[in-house]
């Protein structure tokens, strides 16, 4: 719209015009506002195309078939190392609760008591921490080595006073 195309019209004032031509310019900058936007987006696409484009390129070249391999590869590796990672911890619950079991059956040494057991075995229940078959190697083991445990000793006495013999067959009170 152009303001020659509004004094054309009757009966519209000047101040009219002004107004009209004030508000429809408005109107015009609001969409020039809109319109760059739209231009900043579509330029922002174009060059997401042209890089999709590229990556698209870079895939006709790539081997297929040893991605396939690749990827089956690191998946049993990680298979394998969380195998080995339960085995281990399993391993480590195990001594674990053995030595436990050891320092509370009272072993002196908990390797020498250790290097008799029959490790193969016992079993480490889970449910409770215990292992399963040790009281039995325990007994043996106290049976015939019970040097290896504390046994129940009574309490010392401390006796005060008294006589004690003194070199040459005399006797002295402390």
């Amino acid at each position: 719209m152009k303001r020659e195309d509004l004094e054309k019209i009757e009966g519209l004032s000047k101040e009219a015009i002004d107004k009209i031509m004030a508000l429809h310019g408005q109107d015009i900058e609001g969409h020039k506002t809109k319109l760059g936007a739209l231009q900043t987006e579509l330029d922002g696409v174009k060059t997401q195309l042209v890089e999709a484009g590229k990556q698209i390129e870079s895939f006709k070249s790539m081997d297929i078939e040893g991605v396939k391999k690749s990827a089956d590869e690191w998946k049993t590796k990680a298979e394998e190392a969380e195998r080995n990672a339960q085995t281990e911890l399993a391993k480590l619950k195990f001594d674990h609760a053995l030595d436990g079991a050891l320092t509370g059956a009272k072993a002196k040494n908990a390797k020498a008591v250790r290097a008799l057991l029959d490790t193969e075995l016992l079993k480490f229940n889970d449910a409770d921490g215990s292992i399963i078959g040790l009281e039995d190697q325990l007994k043996k083991i106290k049976e015939s080595n019970d040097f290896l445990f504390e046994g129940e000793k009574s309490d010392p006495k401390i006796v005060t006073g008294g006589i004690v013999p003194i070199l040459e067959g005399r006797l002295r009170w402390y």
